[in-house]
């Protein structure tokens, strides 16, 4: 959901040769960071809000039968309420610790993109 502005300030930000890089170290941190504890977390959340569980004659639990609607709309709600206030604290943190490249330093760099923009 917040990769498109993510990807622009990671544009925006990052020097022309470092650009692939950083657009690849994002990968690999939404991919580490977003794809393997979020369904863990989620289950896990959704598993202790079961009241009634499907135990067979071996004693083994099975599927939940019943769950508790409104300790699982807690659950998921805090899940993504904690995720989205981290979220918002680095963001803050980036914003005030940005330093801008001196105007010298950008002239050149936009001055060689309209450059290389005429040659292509």
């Amino acid at each position: 959901m917040a990769v498109t502005p993510t990807t622009v300030a990671i544009l925006r930000c990052v020097p022309d040769k470092q650009r692939s890089f950083a657009l690849g170290v994002q990968s690999v941190f939404l991919r580490i960071l977003g794809t393997i504890p979020g369904p863990i977390l989620f289950g896990v959340a959704i598993d202790s809000s079961c009241t009634l569980w499907d135990i067979n004659e071996c004693k083994v639990k099975g599927a939940c039968l019943v769950y508790d609607n409104k300790r699982m709309a807690y659950l998921l709600m805090g899940i993504s309420t904690a995720c989205k206030i981290i979220t918002i604290i680095f963001i803050v943190m980036a914003a005030c610790l940005y330093k801008p490249p001196p105007a010298s330093v950008a002239l050149s760099q936009k001055d060689s993109e309209m450059v290389s923009a005429v040659h292509t």
